[in-house]
């Protein structure tokens, strides 16, 4: 058997997008809602609400509105993978100008505890974990270069010397004819 020449050298190089760093952080917390609200809907709604007991319909939604974090969430640790910087900060501005307006329009028409948000702005919940979404996105924007990771880089000569079996594998190969 012939033995490759070829070995394996790690990347000397990578580079993290600042979007990449927000569209997974973004997954990540989609990820987090989906798993509260499909593990125990009914603690969900009374962390939500402080009431116990929840009727049937209200646990289904809860459930149905994780099972929504679980899509965005996959969604979003796909699109910090992505190569296209275009593609992710497209994603995040609709995310942007859809999801997060839409979360505010429910709070206050439809708020679960029956009593609208007050005070500008509002810190009641979820309004604390919506601007931290929101910062999120933003991030995504921000006009950072790329963070660089260097790795160590693969063959350095090291002060040993060579042993005979590495010292001579080139000499000793035979050449390939035709």
């Amino acid at each position: 058997t012939r033995r490759s020449a070829h070995f394996h050298k790690p990347p000397t190089m990578a580079a993290l997008a600042i979007s990449q760093v927000s569209a997974g952080l973004l997954g990540a917390l989609h990820l987090l809602f989906a798993f509260t609200h499909l593990s125990d809907p009914d603690g969900a709604i009374t962390q939500m609400t402080g009431a116990k007991g929840a009727t049937a319909i209200a646990k289904h939604c809860v459930a149905v509105i994780g099972v929504c974090h679980a899509v965005l969430g996959f969604l979003y640790a796909m699109f910090a993978k992505v190569k296209s910087e275009g593609i992710r900060k497209c994603s995040l501005a609709i995310w942007g100008s859809v999801f997060l307006p839409l979360c505010f329009y429910a709070q206050y028409a439809f708020p679960a505890t029956g009593k609208a948000p007050t005070g500008m702005p509002p810190m009641d919940m979820p309004f604390p974990l919506l601007y931290f979404f929101a910062a999120c996105v933003a991030l995504g924007f921000a006009p950072i270069k790329p963070f660089k990771f260097k790795f160590p880089k693969a063959g350095k000569k090291s002060a040993t010397a060579k042993t005979p079996s590495t010292a001579t594998r080139k000499s000793t190969r035979t050449k390939k004819t035709k």
